[in-house]
């Protein structure tokens, strides 16, 4: 699940017009140059090789190849080398996830739902995005995309997504969730409030991430 969580993070990233991913060539760009002649695999390695790939400057992986890696990564993209390092700073407070491991695909899985149940919060992902998102983890094997589907029709519970987080990662599913909209209504804000709150992140912490990942604060402090 972390390959095709880490897909779908960098098509969330370029279709909502971060803007190294605008110079990347946007959602275009990202799914042409993560399918072209390397399948996808990263130059040098690790979620670093893949914003490499993707011409992007990678201030934010540190060299990890884990989900702190991929979420460092992101924040130095949007929000430069002071967002990487606020995003290391929260996720130094959360629970190690060895590589490898159930504990990595369950977190990752829980990611995915936290992107696509964003994306939904406003309404249903449209079937343009939803083609374009399919695209992007074409090379998800038959129990991935099963899931994927899955996702896309459930209903929109940030509590029941909270309740499923198991302790110490909060955050990275949080933050998954706001990689993947732009918190700019009413009805995506109501949902990542519900979220945070379910989950017990204090309004300081959720106001971190944002700042992080280059999105607008969610709570007025």
């Amino acid at each position: 699940m972390k390959k095709i969580a880490t897909q779908m993070a960098l098509a969330f990233a370029a279709a909502k017009g971060v803007q190294a991913f605008k110079k990347a060539g946007g959602l275009e760009g990202v799914r042409r140059k993560l399918s072209g002649p390397s399948g996808g695999t990263a130059r040098s390695g690790g979620i670093g090789g893949l914003l490499e790939q993707l011409g992007i400057a990678d201030t934010g992986s540190k060299g990890r190849t884990d989900i702190a890696g991929l979420l460092g990564g992101l924040a130095g993209a949007s929000g430069g080398a002071a967002g990487a390092q606020k995003m290391r700073g929260l996720l130094d407070t959360t629970r190690e996830t060895p590589e490898d491991t159930p504990e990595e695909e369950q977190v990752s899985g829980l990611m995915l739902r936290a992107m696509i149940q964003a994306a939904r919060a406003d309404g249903e992902i449209d079937a343009a995005e939803r083609t374009s998102l399919m695209e992007m983890i074409g090379d998800a094997d038959a129990e991935e995309m099963a899931f994927l589907e899955r996702q896309m029709t459930e209903p929109v519970d940030p509590e029941a997504l909270a309740a499923d987080t198991p302790k110490g990662h909060e955050i990275e599913v949080y933050t998954a969730s706001v990689i993947a909209i732009e918190p700019d209504n009413r009805a995506e804000a109501e949902h990542l409030d519900r979220l945070a709150r379910a989950m017990g992140l204090g309004q300081q912490t959720v106001n971190d991430i944002h700042e992080a990942q280059g999105k607008a604060p969610l709570y007025t402090l």
